[in-house]
This record gives structure tokens, C-alpha cells and sequence, in this order.
């Protein structure tokens, strides 16, 4: 996303995306270690989950083209936040979103409690972000999560694909200005900037301090144990 920045060619960008909802695991690395200081587990999770974070939720929030996105199927956890700094999002009719931060220990991640709130509306936001709950597509389209839903089904994703980039040439083709709706965009998102980004590091340390803990950890090994299921 970073090289498209500087990409003079292009006015916008088209992120097409769809969920593995099987892809829940356990971490890997043993943070209940006992050779592992309190102080050394934080600086492992600093240097990733915080830095990772930080700059991903930054790339999506802040870039300067317009953001189209296709969804060819469900949009889970952080993917599920990051969109939400689209400028405009399409989907397909089994499209579902799913914030399961509530249920796996976790709290909201990608600027969702600012930028995911601003896209869903506040009651529909604390239903996805506090409840966890599932959003589909009907609902989304609803609430103006989504601008469109093409009606295409599950087995036909290159059909949808090429439906969207037609609505982008269609919508946001040369009969608009390039500079104009690159303007316009920054004149929208300007005064949401600060407020997402004092989020963004409120959310990245809260949740920084929930893995140090384990929290997330023990949600996740329960997950991966059986011993949990969320409530598709």
C-alpha cells in the first residue's frame, strides 16, 4: 500500500478480500515461560503485535488514493477494522463481518473503536465490537457499511471482481477529476485523523497489556482445544 503513495498513475485502489473463518489458532510462543521476565515478554510484544498494528491501521487510515473494496466472502477480526477506512466497500450476498475481539480476550484492534464506529454507526458498532456479533451483509448494506451488494453467488468471484472494477471505472472514471477527488477525500477524512490516531495507541496498548497478561493466549488455546466456539 506504501508504494501506491507514490504512484501518479493511479487516483485509487482496489483491495479484494475474503476470510478464512477455520484460521483461529493458539500462539506459538509460550509467554507463561518461566525463563521469560514480565519485562521481556512486553518487549516481544512491543516489537510485534504493537509495531505491527500500529503501522497496518496507519497504511489504511492515512492513504491518500481512494480505497475501494470488494468482499468475495467474510471479513474477520482485524481485516474486519482495517476496511473500515475504506472509501467505498462492495460485497457479495454471504459477505458477513465478524469482530470477535470481545470473545477471544481481546479488545478492539486496526482503529476499529474509532473508524469502524464512524462506518457502522454507533449501535451497530457496540453490537459488533462489544458483542461480537455477526453483521451480514443485509445489515451492513443497511447501516451504509456497505455502498452496494452485488448479487453474484458464492462459486463466482472472478464475476464479482470484474463487476467492481467496473463500478470503479463506472463511478470514479475519467469523467471525474483525479485531483479533485483526492482533495475531496482529505477534505472528508481530515478532522477524523487525530481522533483515530490517539485510538489506534490506545488500542494497540491495551491490548499489548491483555497479551502480556495472557489473556488472549488462554482464549485462543481454548479455541484451538475445542473447548470454545464462537457463536457463527
Amino acid at each position: 500500500m506504501d508504494e501506491t503513495e507514490e504512484d501518479n498513475t493511479t487516483n485509487h485502489l482496489v483491495y479484494n478480500r475474503g476470510a478464512d473463518v477455520t484460521a483461529f489458532k493458539a500462539d506459538d510462543d509460550d509467554d507463561d515461560n518461566p525463563s521469560k521476565t514480565k519485562d521481556q515478554v512486553r518487549r516481544e510484544w512491543l516489537t510485534t503485535f504493537v509495531a505491527n498494528n500500529l503501522s497496518i491501521s496507519h497504511a489504511f487510515a492515512t492513504h491518500p488514493k481512494i480505497l475501494v473494496v470488494g468482499l468475495n466472502g467474510p471479513i474477520v477480526g482485524l481485516p474486519a477494522a482495517l476496511i473500515s477506512s475504506a472509501d467505498f466497500i462492495y460485497a457479495m450476498p454471504h459477505t458477513f463481518l465478524l469482530a470477535p475481539f470481545s470473545s477471544l480476550g481481546l479488545v478492539a484492534e486496526g482503529g476499529a473503536s474509532r473508524a469502524m464506529v464512524r462506518r457502522l454507526g454507533p449501535a451497530k458498532a457496540s453490537e459488533a465490537l462489544i458483542m461480537s456479533k455477526k453483521l451480514d451483509a443485509a445489515e451492513l448494506e443497511a447501516c451504509g457499511f456497505l455502498n452496494r451488494v452485488f448479487p453474484f453467488p458464492t462459486h463466482q468471484d472472478q464475476a464479482f471482481r470484474e463487476r467492481v472494477l467496473q463500478e470503479v471505472y463506472d463511478r470514479l472514471g475519467p469523467h471525474l477529476d483525479g485531483s479533485s477527488m483526492l482533495a475531496i477525500k482529505r477534505l472528508i477524512v481530515g478532522p477524523e485523523m487525530d481522533t483515530f490516531h490517539s485510538q489506534n495507541v490506545h488500542e494497540v496498548f491495551a491490548g499489548l497489556d491483555r497479551f502480556v497478561d495472557g489473556i488472549p493466549q488462554r482464549e485462543f488455546l481454548k479455541v484451538s482445544r475445542g473447548e470454545k466456539r464462537h457463536k457463527l
